[in-house]
């Protein structure tokens, strides 16, 4: 999974299921959890941070870190969940994602192996292979290559800015519609007290 997948689509998740924690954009640099796991491969041990038994005690140290600072654990929750999505992710593309490291060497991770072929079948078409496969293969070790950008991060990308910012002109559109109301209904009512007067005025007049 590239660099930028990691980056959008577990915050475009969060930011759409928790808003409320996003009030501040600074807050938006909680989505650099999301590529924590891959801190492991500057040290040359692809799988280190891609394991439960390394994963956990960082969760568990966050979770207790904010708790003794702010009394509450909002904000290392959504980070522990985003650090938690790249293994999710790492998996749902094929890993290996080496979940018992360093105790068990190798990984897993799903494989599409199905294909498409036209001209057969009654239709015209037909499929072969499985839909899905599980692997079991051990990350390579040492310092390796990778993919820094595909097109599922720049559709990541599109579509954190589109919720996000598209999000936001809705709720300042929302906000500038329910202010009109009552500032029309507060002119009405400072005008309802001056028109009764105005009506008892009257009456004496012709009284």
């Amino acid at each position: 999974m590239d660099f930028l997948t990691h980056l959008c689509l577990p915050v475009t998740v969060a930011y759409v299921l928790y808003r409320e924690v996003f009030e501040s954009p600074a807050i938006l640099l909680l989505a650099g959890f999301g590529l924590l796991p891959d801190a492991d491969k500057f040290l040359g041990m692809p799988g280190l941070l891609h394991s439960l038994v390394t994963l956990v005690p960082i969760a568990v140290l966050l979770v207790g870190l904010e708790r003794a600072v702010r009394g509450e654990t909002t904000y290392a929750t959504v980070a522990v969940a985003l650090a938690f999505s790249h293994l999710l992710l790492d998996f749902v593309d094929g890993g290996p994602v080496p979940l018992l490291y360093p105790f068990v060497a190798e990984g897993i991770g799903l494989q599409y192996p199905i294909r498409t072929v036209f001209g057969q079948g009654p239709l015209g078409l037909a499929f072969e292979g499985p839909l899905v496969r599980l692997r079991v293969l051990a990350p390579r070790p040492g310092y390796n290559t990778y993919g820094f950008i595909k097109g599922a991060g720049v559709a990541s990308l599109l579509a954190f800015l589109t919720v996000y910012f598209g999000t936001g002109r809705g709720e300042r559109g929302a906000t500038s519609s329910t202010r009109s109301p009552s500032n029309a209904t507060g002119v009405s009512d400072r005008l309802d007290p001056a028109e009764t007067d105005g009506g008892v005025e009257s009456g004496g007049d012709r009284e």
